[in-house]
């Protein structure tokens, strides 16, 4: 989940993860100054830090194609065993001589065309829904609060 302490940093490979670490030791690893939680960091020591480490942020999930979630929705065992159905009814429509009384051609043909539009049905549905629940997730995510915060030289301040 998310990149190890030293991923970026081969000053930081040989450390016990951070998150055991007391705040004391964090900030002794990181080089910072001791009265950093009186006076926070300098307006020029952020700067050089978010140059050098990059923004404090989560990265994005990758977007979903359209053709991911269709294969999301049909790569279902019930699916498979459906179009498997439809592959028989569809070879005995074909198979079926003309002249048969029974209609089984047209009932298997039926068949077909009735398979084919509930496993169409059932992905756009499946489809659909997925793409409500990501919208309302990324709304969720915009109510949320873009900015922190922080010591600066002394100051409090908030920044995104």
């Amino acid at each position: 989940m998310g990149k190890e302490a030293g991923a970026d940093n081969p000053q930081m490979t040989e450390q016990a993860p951070w998150h055991t670490m007391s705040i004391e030791e964090t900030v002794s690893k990181l080089g910072l100054p001791e009265d950093l939680a009186k006076t926070g960091l300098s307006v020029d020591e952020a700067a050089s830090r978010l140059a050098k480490y990059g923004p404090n942020q989560m990265t994005e999930k990758e977007k979903v194609t359209i053709w991911q979630r269709i294969w999301h929705e049909i790569n279902n065992v019930l699916v498979y065993v459906l179009m498997t159905v439809a592959v028989v009814s569809l070879i005995k429509a074909v198979t079926t001589p003309e002249n048969d009384t029974t209609n089984q051609q047209f009932t298997a043909s039926f068949q077909v065309a009735l398979i084919v539009s509930v496993i169409t049905l059932n992905t756009w549905i499946g489809i659909y829904q997925e793409g409500n629940a990501e919208k309302a997730a990324d709304a969720l995510k915009n109510m949320l609060s873009s900015e922190a915060r922080v010591l600066r030289g002394g100051k409090e301040v908030m920044v995104p």
